[in-house]
């Protein structure tokens, strides 16, 4: 058997070194954009799904997310907030917690002073600035201004994209037409009501869920607002390792039987639907890339065994066995996926992969970079291998099964 693939291999070898050398070159070419191709989409729409997660994660809701108890009786608001985030605190593995206000309300800009508002409805939420900065990236994306301070009231930081003029993607539909820092708006609650605020921040995160839906005041100002004192509408709680998640939420539960504990991916929404779509679109593009790279080589190496029929005709006459010829193709086949793959690994992390960390794909839901990992790797490898394989062996077989005077006469 050993010796079998032996010859084998070396009739394979000679095919590959005796053959057109330019051929040769185009068709590892060929695979190695093959292979490029198969783990490019997939780690693009992989990173895609990541950069949204984290959006998700970072910037709205943290690891876990607790809301007001619903049985047996329906609360607005989580009761003593500040003993109660003490205590989850305290929980290993726990790394950080806020307690967040959420209200509604309708925002009135005057931009050019002459009694023409310009109104949008906004979701305002009410944070301690001090614990906001260990739970979420906004108050480090300050693009002009500073974030709220200490329990001043009378400010609000807002978005990029509501504020207009900074190029985000839903400037279009949500924004005020160019406000900045230092104007003044007007906010009507949904309770009625009314303040006056100075802008006194811009946050851009380069996700239009935040830059264009969420402002911020400070705690006490939505106390007062809302009449309540060290309440919260939801307290955000950041986890040390996302393997931990589970065993947070079972240790909170215990704290707060009565309260409502969710992941953050339990809020994903419709935003669940986008990667279960991404998923399917990479799972199809691989699919049309190995059966294109699949035609390629099945295309290359049928043509070299119709060339070659009368040199198969007589290896078999020789007394070749049949299985010798058909591995020799194989062994071919393989050969330019193998070094397909190898150039493009040498593209994927030496060329694309530093080119796209240095200027990432800028998308609605941010900077979105080649989410690559070994698993993807390897699953490619062994995918245009299989493939490679396949191609190699219908048409070999084909011809090795063909009688022998057949063969060599070419009838």
């Amino acid at each position: 058997m050993l010796r079998n693939f032996k010859l084998a291999l070396f009739l394979g070898f000679k095919s590959i070194t005796k053959g057109n050398k330019a051929i040769l070159a185009l068709m590892i070419f060929i695979m190695s954009l093959a292979f490029v191709n198969l783990v490019f989409i997939s780690s693009i729409l992989s990173g895609i799904i990541v950069t949204l997660n984290n959006q998700i994660k970072i910037n709205i809701v943290s690891n876990i997310v607790i809301n007001p108890q619903e049985e047996p009786v329906k609360k607005d608001y989580i009761i003593h907030a500040e003993e109660l985030r003490r205590e989850i605190e305290s929980i290993p593995g726990v790394a950080a917690t806020a307690g967040r206000y959420k209200l509604s309300a309708t925002i009135a800009y005057d931009k050019n002073k002459n009694g023409k508002f310009i109104y949008r409805p906004m979701e305002v939420i009410g944070v301690d600035p001090e614990s906001e900065k260990n739970i979420s990236e906004i108050p480090h994306k300050i693009i002009e201004g500073r974030y709220l301070e200490g329990l001043g009231t009378g400010d609000i930081v807002i978005g990029s994209d509501l504020a207009g003029g900074y190029g985000g993607a839903g400037e279009e539909i949500v924004s005020l037409r160019g406000a900045r820092v230092g104007d003044k708006l007007k906010m009507t609650f949904s309770n009625g009501v009314v303040r006056n605020y100075t802008i006194r921040g811009i946050f851009k995160v380069n996700f239009d869920m935040v830059d264009g839906s969420m402002t911020f005041i400070t705690t006490k100002e939505a106390e007062s607002i809302l009449s309540v004192y060290n309440n919260a509408s939801q307290i955000l709680v950041k986890i040390d390792k996302p393997e931990a998640e589970d065993y947070c939420i079972g240790q909170i539960q215990k704290i707060a039987p009565n309260l409502k504990v969710k992941k953050w991916n339990d809020y994903l929404g419709g935003l669940g639907g986008i990667s279960e779509s991404f998923n399917m679109i990479t799972l199809i593009i691989s699919a049309i890339g190995l059966a294109v790279a699949a035609i390629t080589i099945f295309i290359l190496i049928y043509v070299n065994v119709v060339n070659k029929r009368r040199q198969i005709g007589i290896l078999k006459a020789i007394g070749i066995n049949q299985n010798i010829i058909i591995y020799s193709y194989i062994f071919q086949a393989l050969f330019y996926a193998i070094f397909g793959i190898i150039i493009g690994i040498l593209l994927v992390f030496y060329v694309i992969g530093p080119y796209f960390a240095i200027r990432p794909l800028m998308l609605p839901m941010g900077a979105v970079r080649p989410a690559l990992n070994s698993q993807m790797i390897i699953q490619n490898i062994l995918s245009l291998l299989l493939a490679a394989f396949v191609a190699g062996l219908i048409p070999s077989w084909r011809a090795a099964k063909e009688n022998i005077l057949k063969a060599i006469w070419g009838a």
